[in-house]
């Protein structure tokens, strides 16, 4: 009785990279859903968008880590060097159907992980574009600055008033 030894196939890093790219698009809808929340302000959502981008995120992170490990044990199969072993480096060295089916996988995968990445550098202008309104919208007012020693423009003591007329006096 011979024991079974696993033989990795292209095939298998295909349907991983699909597994990748359909968890990259889940990824995407909660970015959508997030800028939704970010443009109506609703703060109360933010926790359970960012517990499923956690979720997503700690998918997408073991998907990645099976996918190094195929990719290491395919690059044996073909005499690659692991430390070297790459998909890119499995796309130059295999010919044929397999190769082309893993670039096209490959190519579709981060095709996807670019627009995710594209989709959260707006969510992040959009979170620095309100956070610029709200530091306005607090510095705009006059503040009243209270203290000893103040004196107005016209050289009269005051207890408080505008930061922006007041002379303090040292010494």
């Amino acid at each position: 009785m011979s024991p079974f030894i696993y033989s990795p196939t292209m095939a298998q890093l295909c349907r991983l990279l699909g597994q990748e790219e359909a968890t990259c698009r889940q990824l995407l809808e909660t970015v959508h859903t997030e800028r939704v929340a970010i443009r109506t302000l609703a703060i109360a959502e933010f926790h359970a968008i960012n517990c499923c981008r956690l979720s997503i995120l700690e998918s997408l992170q073991a998907l990645a880590d099976e996918r190094q490990s195929l990719v290491q044990a395919l690059g044996a199969n073909y005499g690659l060097q692991s430390a070297t072993t790459s998909i890119h480096a499995l796309i130059d060295h295999v010919h044929g159907p397999a190769s082309e089916e893993l670039r096209v996988a490959y190519h579709s995968y981060m095709t996807t992980a670019k627009i995710v990445r594209d989709e959260i550098k707006q969510n992040v202008v959009l979170i620095e574009g309100i956070r610029g309104v709200v530091d306005q919208a607090l510095s705009t007012g006059t503040p009243v600055a209270p203290g000893r020693d103040l004196y107005t423009a016209d050289g009269h003591s005051f207890v408080a008033g505008p930061v922006n007329v007041l002379i303090h006096q040292q010494g």
